[in-house]
Order: C-alpha cells, then structure tokens, then sequence
C-alpha cells in the first residue's frame, strides 16, 4: 500500500519562463576556505509530530578529491547532540554537473553540489537554535575514512509560516509528498544564475478508502474508479484569480495516456489564485470545463473554484498544489504552509485511529486527515 501511494508522481505546470525577478540568486563562495555552505533557509512548518525545519546545503565538489559521502550527521551546535544522521542509501538527490538534460530548459552550469535536508525535531523536544553538521567520506585514493565539519545553520524559529484553509473538503485525505526529503521537496533548478524551487512545499493528494487500505476501486484506468476523482476544489485564501488553463484531454486512470506536449501543458487544466503578501496558490490537474470562476475574479476562503481532475502530467486523478512568491509556478520560491484546521483519522499504514483535531499544522506523509 505504501509504495503504491508514493509511487504517485504529480506534474507541474509553467506560467511563464520569463520575467522572473524575485527569486533568489545562488549564494556566492564565501572567503576562505569553507566547503559547505547552507544557501537555502526556509521558514519552519509544524506537523501533527514535528517541527520541520527546511534548508539546502551547497557542498564544494568532493568527488573530485576521490572522496565519497557516506551520511551527513545533523548536530546541534550548542550541545553537540544528534538531530538526525542520513544515510548515503539515502542521499540520492545531489544536484552536480552534469544535470540531467530537460526538455524544457538548459540549466546551468554548476561548480558545486547541492542536497536539501528536512530537520524533523519532535515537538516535545527543544528546538535547535543553532545547528551544524559532519559528513563521513570514504578517501578512495588514500584508502580511509574522513570527517569533516560545516554547514552552520539558525533556524528562522521567531517566523511563523503562511496559514491556509484546505483547498479539498470531507474525511480520508492523504497529502504526500511534501512532509519529506522526496520528491517535490528535493526539486531545484538552476538558470539565471539562480536557484528556483517553486515545487519545494508542494502536495499531491489522494482520497483513500474507508479502512485506508486503497485510493480507489475495481479498474484503475478509469478514472471514476478513484475516490478523489472530480471532486470539489475550493479556495484557500481570498484572492483574484490571475490565470486559467482549460480544454486539455484527461489521462485514463493510471495510464498515462494524454501526455503534456509543452512545458505550459504540464499541470494540466490549472488555475493561479493571487493571495495576499503577493504570494500564489497554484492547483494544477482540473477535470476540464470544470472551472466556476473567471480571470480577474475576486473570490473568497472557501468558495469553490473547480473539479479535481487527471489532465496533463499527472498518474492518476489528485491535486496538485503549491504556494509560490511568484506568478511563474516553477522559477519562483515554494513558500511553507500550514492547514488552519483539521482532524487526523489514521495512518496509511497503520489504519484509522482516535481522531484528533489539530490547528496551524501540516500532516506527515501518510497521515490521513479530514475536514
């Protein structure tokens, strides 16, 4: 069951490639000689479990030296305590040239590595104001082992992340995929000279069955067969609605079978809702014709604004959502977010439990939650 729900690989869409001027350029090297820099610093999100403390680290380029990694330890630098080791089964996620070719754009050319971490610190536990980190390589040309130090991070603890109304409504939802080290949140791109990362606190969701067990029934190449499937999208905050995409041909179920053409075809039937603080709520992947709101109308919390839907690059039906700091989904900044409100029923892997009520919180990766 679990590997079927993560196996679920949401698309992503593309506004617009150009007139990006708000993201953040790659940190330049710093004096001396310092390997490993911290370059992305964001806002930390609490879950039902964890405060999650999000970064990117830039590592200078070891590989060269004939060293390999083979975990990376999170300290605390005050006390020297352990947060959390990595292993390197699962440091698969280093960005390094050369990148792997897209259709879509040319990346640039890196001259260093890039891995991003999710901290999870238990929420009874005390939270790190200062954190550093050791990372074990092999020496493969001096046959030995070798530490070494850096990568000095302050959590941003007095910044509170944006909080949200849900943009799905009723019991047994699953949001995957952001409450992790996986996919989106590892994603990055690197043009301009920049680093972009509009996918980093997205979630793909699926509506499970009554014992937790599956996301939908009988065939799944049909998509009436999910449980999720044409379901009601709802707004997240009041905004003006800045764009629509609309008139794509649905995929079939899990089949995959109306493939995006262009990079603005990858989320599918889409729509940007325009919050405030200059923020963007992003859901890609609409039944088409589905819309209930125009370009250029104001709209509130709650009102609903589509049909969840299966159309560009998605597996199955679900929703794809993000909140960036600009109108261009992928070349901006994923901003974190938290739920207003809602109730924990259960674990995907563990079935329902006493239900639970939880405010100004995200969920775990297989926390099952309702509204």
């Amino acid at each position: 069951m679990k590997a079927r729900v993560l196996g679920l690989v949401a698309g992503f869409c593309l506004i617009s490639f150009l007139g990006c001027n708000k993201e953040e350029a790659i940190t330049p090297a710093p004096a001396g000689d310092e390997k490993f820099v911290v370059v992305i610093n964001d806002i930390p999100f609490q879950t039902e479990m964890f405060l999650r403390i999000p970064y990117t680290i830039r590592f200078y380029e070891f590989e060269k030296e004939g060293l390999k990694l083979q975990r990376i330890h999170v300290l605390d630098a005050n006390t020297n305590t352990e947060l959390m080791k990595i292993e390197k089964e699962e440091i698969t996620h280093f960005y390094k040239d050369p990148l792997p070719q897209n259709p879509y754009m040319t990346q640039d050319k890196l001259g260093y590595y890039y891995f991003s971490i999710q901290l999870p610190i238990p929420l009874a536990q005390t939270k790190p104001t200062k954190i550093t980190h050791k990372f074990d390589f092999r020496d493969t040309v001096n046959n030995k082992d070798v530490t070494m130090e850096g990568g000095i991070l302050v959590p941003r603890l007095s910044e509170a992340p944006l909080v949200i109304a849900s943009p799905v409504k009723g019991n047994n939802w699953i949001f995957i995929n952001q409450s992790t080290l996986e996919y989106h949140f590892f994603t990055l791109f690197f043009v301009y000279g920049k680093i972009f990362r509009g996918e980093r606190f997205a979630f793909d969701n699926l509506r499970m069955d009554s014992s937790f067990t599956n996301y939908y029934k009988d065939d799944p190449t049909v998509n009436s067969n999910f449980y999720n499937y044409r379901d009601t999208l709802y707004a997240v905050a009041e905004g003006v609605v800045t764009a629509i995409k609309d008139g794509m041909v649905e995929n079939n179920g899990n089949l995959h079978d109306h493939l995006p053409t262009t990079i603005d075809e990858l989320g599918g039937n889409c729509l940007t809702l325009k919050i405030g603080n200059n923020l963007y709520a992003f859901y890609a992947h609409c039944v088409p014709n589905s819309f209930f709101v125009t370009v250029g109308q104001t709209i509130k919390e709650g009102d609903p604004i589509a049909l969840l839907g299966n159309s560009g690059n998605s597996d199955a039906p679900h929703l794809h959502f993000e909140i960036t700091d600009g109108p261009d989904i992928l070349f901006s900044n994923g901003v974190p977010f938290v739920l207003k409100q809602y109730t924990k029923l259960g674990d995907a892997d563990t079935g329902p439990s006493t239900p639970a009520v939880f405010q100004n919180s995200m969920m775990e990766q297989m926390t099952v939650i309702g509204f």
